[in-house]
């Protein structure tokens, strides 16, 4: 009976170290870069010339991903656009790839199967554009957070209209397979409520933070991060369910 009893402590103070750095963590595989700031050169709307539905390798990728077009627009259909990114595109810095700072256009992107965070985002909003998302409806976002650390994401109010959320396009919709211990992970979307929005576009808008058009970003950030909260404590709530069934099952075996 000791035996059994100090097994359960050992896994619970296990089990306790796993949630303390589960709930302050965010998964290693996204890069924020503080190059976002060194805009190319083309800035303001030459940054709209950056997403291209209309490229034959994006609409090619397309293809490849939900099959012949037409296209009717799913949550379904967005999740695999997105998922496709995620899973086949690699992270890889501008330094690493140029030597310097440098942006990518999509069909590079495709082409090399690597980028950085705004090669990730524009690729996406480019898929997301292709596949019939109004021009109204997905940008490409650059954001500082309070450090003055850049990054580059994905804003869209397709899925719920008027509601708009924040995307990481180096994360999958959805892990397509999870343990308990994954699902203490902070939500990649959530993490992106830190960054405030400086600039937005797509093929067809440009926006900064000059016209105040992004005042409306800052008034959801507290709804976003009580709501990414909530969702991280309902997964803990569900591991730990699991844990304790586990251990009574040990207990009483």
């Amino acid at each position: 009976m000791n035996k059994r009893l100090s097994l359960i402590a050992a896994c619970i103070a296990v089990f306790g170290l796993v949630v303390t750095s589960g709930l302050g963590c965010m998964s290693s595989s996204i890069h924020p870069t503080g190059s976002i700031a060194e805009l190319p050169s083309t800035a303001d709307s030459g940054l709209q010339s950056y997403v291209t539905p209309d490229c034959q390798a994006v609409q090619e990728t397309l293809h490849d991903v939900l099959g012949a077009p037409p296209y009717e627009l799913s949550q379904t259909g967005f999740n695999e656009i997105r998922d496709w990114v995620a899973d086949n595109i690699d992270y890889k810095s501008d330094e690493e790839q140029w030597g310097e700072d440098y942006w990518q256009s999509s069909e590079e992107t495709l082409l090399l199967r690597t980028g950085d965070c705004e090669d990730f985002s524009v690729l996406l909003c480019s898929l997301l554009r292709a596949y019939g998302i109004d021009a109204q409806q997905v940008f490409v976002a650059l954001g500082d957070d309070d450090e003055g650390e850049g990054h580059a994401f994905v804003i869209e109010d397709w899925s719920e209209v008027g509601d708009w959320q924040r995307i990481e396009p180096q994360a999958p919709a959805q892990l397509s397979s999870f343990t308990w211990l994954e699902a203490l992970e902070t939500d990649p979307d959530a993490e992106l409520d830190k960054y405030d929005i400086t600039t937005a576009f797509n093929d067809v808008y440009y926006y900064d933070d000059n016209d105040g058009s992004f005042s409306w970003m800052e008034a959801r950030a507290n709804v976003w991060t009580l709501a990414g909260l909530m969702a991280t404590v309902s997964d803990a709530v569900k591991a730990v369910s699991g844990v304790t069934q586990y251990l009574l099952g040990l207990l009483f075996s």
